[in-house]
């Protein structure tokens, strides 16, 4: 069972931005699937590294729209971005001790941070592009 299904209320009304926070659920519900379902962390190591690369990817994109379409908030945006960049990778490097609790401190950081972020931050994102904002 999946931690976090993808709702059709949680779009920007950007494509292309809407496939990478569908991408972004995947990911993490795959990583929660494998931590649930394993008490090793091998088996994660490489959807974790997967998810961390897609986000920094994924907001390198999304900044990039918002640059083009005048953004007032960009500077705030990215700043939360790069501190949320800093938290997984500051959880990420704890995993190297094979902790299975760090892993799963990892993806609740994840999925709560993924679902407020597109439904609070990103959603002034989508009322400026949808020309309500």
């Amino acid at each position: 069972m999946p931690l976090l299904g993808w709702k059709t209320e949680y779009s920007v009304m950007d494509a292309e931005l809407d496939h990478h926070h569908q991408r972004l659920f995947h990911l993490l519900n795959a990583a929660y699937e494998n931590v649930m379902n394993s008490a090793e962390l091998d088996c994660i190591f490489q959807i974790i590294d997967e998810l961390s690369d897609y986000t920094r990817y994924h907001f390198s994109t999304e900044e990039q729209h918002m640059r083009e379409k005048c953004f007032q908030e960009i500077d705030d945006h990215v700043a939360k971005h790069r501190e949320f960049a800093h938290s997984i990778e500051v959880l990420r490097s704890r995993t190297h001790d094979n902790d299975l609790d760090v892993a799963k401190e990892l993806i609740v950081l994840l999925g709560e941070w993924l679902l407020g972020h597109v439904l609070k931050d990103d959603r002034k994102y989508a009322e400026l592009s949808n020309g309500t904002g």
